[in-house]
């Protein structure tokens, strides 16, 4: 099963890439203020790169510390169901479950300030990074990273717009 050792590979990948760090720490000034440009610095080579990952990813389900003030924004990332694979069996003419593999959910959930979304669709240009980043993707266990469903978050921290991004996997029981 290996939830953890799941976990943590999905740390390493969000946290190693630097287009999305980017993308969860500059607060653009303006709408033409662009996260990307390469005359900001290096996320990866900052000294204080590990403090940035504590608070833009996050790996549970923690929002209590979002509030108007903290102009942020923030990928929470957690596992969610898991359900053993239907394969079907042609001797019992029936769906049966796979005792050996299983369907694992992980949840994303994206936050962001909506005065830096309202500057440049943060929200959106998150999601899309973060959708190319693990789309079909191999990161975890034994397949490949699928969109399982994404929507908006309802009751989000005041001042902060959400969207939930679930991806499935196939995962060794």
């Amino acid at each position: 099963m290996d939830l953890r050792g799941g976990l943590k590979k999905l740390f390493i990948t969000l946290s190693s890439h630097e287009n999305l760090l980017r993308l969860l720490h500059y607060i653009p000034k303006n709408s033409l203020d662009n996260p990307l440009d390469t005359k900001k610095p290096d996320i990866n080579s900052l000294p204080n790169k590990y403090d940035i990952v504590e608070k833009v990813l996050m790996p549970s389900d923690k929002k209590y510390d979002l509030d108007l003030k903290s102009e942020l924004c923030r990928i929470c990332f957690y596992t969610g169901t898991r359900k053993p694979q239907d394969t079907y069996n042609p001797a019992a003419r029936r769906q049966q479950d796979n005792v050996f593999v299983a369907d694992q959910v992980y949840n994303f959930d994206v936050y962001v300030h909506v005065d830096i979304d309202i500057k440049d669709f943060r929200m959106t240009w998150i999601c899309d990074t973060l959708n190319e980043l693990l789309d079909k993707k191999h990161i975890t266990d034994i397949g490949d990273f699928r969109l399982a469903f994404s929507s908006p978050i309802n009751n989000t921290p005041d001042g902060f717009i959400g969207y939930k991004m679930a991806y499935v996997t196939n995962s060794v029981q």
